[in-house]
């Protein structure tokens, strides 16, 4: 898809994209799990500071601020107080500070996930008494939006980020144990721009408490607390129509544990390996575990990966690549154990999953900005990047001092590679440099015109 756009003054550049069908299911193997894949995914835990806030049912979010990495834990507990506590760990110095901030509501059993280049956090759940809360917490000014309610409400629900816009809110409930209390198989999409949600197609089952995690187009959802009052094994494969936002869902191994609910879950990425970690959680809904697996989405298999230190559910996860870290929980009391699980290894790779359009791109795995070619160049030269989902990607080119000279780009993109031709018959000659930006990614790269 090509698009030009003239400039009379600055230059004229011309936009396109390599577009690509997008497969029904990118993420796994047509023809099942390649039986020649040996269980060698490996990953070490390793202790963080422990959480000034030891409470059950709070969550999670991980973030980056002007280059260093923080934790914020929201919500949990069992007082009003202790519901509406924020508080954040520095993962530099490996400190934590409290009472960061006040929620505007009280959060148990609630989901956190990062947005808008990880400027805000979008804080989903409730109490039993105010369930199905939305909360925007703007991390640089220290500040909380409640924003629209869920359409049904509920807490202790799979919250899954797919996009830069969008936000999966999978099942869920009112956060209490027992065959009389509420659990739904809803699936409601919110998006962070609007500020509303969109209703598709159901669950398999009703179901809270359950884990998993998202990659591209595929979401692994796993366990929970059923109707009857039962945990369960069950584990569904759905995969997104990203036309419709509708989800193909399919019944994929059990839990390796057994029945389980309230675990830690997020997914990993080590090169070219991608998996969702899954850990603790309580066999039964009655007996905290510290059992840690892996759903290998090359294999498409449960891969066993170490205990984590302390047998326990009630929590939450978050992560980035290969690095996962989980947050408090709950023992017989709640507690404040925090650590981190590194992966070196995750079996695949998954190279093999292309597209099943007709110029057989594949979607890459991770985020990319290639070097400019021709490089020197006059007067065009094109600039490629790939992107593992849709995002809304910032293209931009700066002088030698930093001064912003053009803007190529601002706007939504789909997973893929993505080919920008950018002419500089305007300007003079000299070194330029250009930058990528996603909620997710930041890179610059040199050029240099001659003219």
């Amino acid at each position: 898809m090509f698009k030009i756009i003239t400039l009379h003054i600055l230059a004229a550049l011309m936009i396109y994209s390599q577009q690509q069908d997008r497969e029904v299911d990118r993420n796994f193997h047509p023809t099942g799990p390649n039986p020649s894949y040996s269980s060698n995914t490996t990953a070490i835990w390793s202790d963080l500071s422990s959480s000034p806030n030891a409470y059950s049912r709070s969550c999670c979010a991980l973030v980056r601020i002007n280059g260093v990495d923080y934790i914020y834990q929201f919500g949990g507990g069992n007082t009003s107080n202790e519901l509406r506590k924020v508080a954040r760990l520095n993962l530099t110095t490996n400190t934590w500070t409290n009472n960061v901030s006040t929620m505007p509501n009280q959060i148990s059993s609630g989901s956190a996930i990062a947005m808008a280049g990880d400027s805000l956090i979008f804080v989903f759940g409730g109490n039993n008494t105010t369930l199905g809360k939305t909360l925007r917490y703007n991390v640089y000014t220290n500040s909380w939006s409640t924003m629209a309610d869920m359409p049904t409400k509920v807490t202790d629900a799979l919250v899954l980020k797919y996009n830069s816009s969008q936000i999966y809110v999978i099942g869920g409930g009112d956060g209490y144990f027992g065959v009389s209390t509420f659990r739904t198989n809803k699936v409601q999409i919110y998006n962070i721009y609007t500020n509303s949600y969109t209703v598709i197609n159901n669950y398999p089952i009703n179901c809270a408490m359950l884990g998993g995690g998202i990659y591209r187009d595929t979401i692994i959802a796993v366990g929970g607390y059923t109707d009857g009052g039962n945990a369960t094994p069950n584990c569904f494969r759905g995969v997104i129509n990203p036309s419709n936002y509708n989800i193909t869902w399919n019944q994929i191994a059990s839990y390796p544990a057994g029945a389980i609910t309230r675990l830690a879950s997020f997914v990993a990425v080590k090169d070219e390996g991608v998996g969702v970690m899954c850990t603790g959680g309580t066999i039964n809904g009655t007996d905290p575990t510290a059992q840690t697996f892996l759903w290998n989405m090359c294999t498409g298999q449960w891969q066993n990966l170490p205990d984590n230190s302390l047998a326990r559910s009630n929590f939450k996860a978050s992560g980035r690549g290969n690095e996962i870290y989980v947050v408090a929980g709950f023992t017989t009391v709640g507690v404040g154990t925090s650590e981190k699980i590194s992966f070196s290894y995750i079996d695949g790779p998954c190279s093999y999953l292309l597209s099943t359009g007709n110029n057989n791109n594949s979607i890459p795995n991770k985020y990319s900005l290639e070097q400019n070619y021709p490089n020197p160049f006059n007067p065009t030269t094109k600039i490629k990047f790939g992107l593992p989902s849709g995002s809304n990607v910032r293209l931009s080119v700066t002088d030698i001092i930093g001064k912003e000279v053009y803007l190529l780009a601002d706007k939504e993109f789909s997973a893929g590679y993505h080919v920008i031709e950018f002419n500089t018959t305007n300007i003079s000659s000299g070194v330029y440099f250009y930058k990528l930006e996603t909620p997710e990614f930041i890179s610059t790269k040199k050029m240099l015109v001659i003219k």
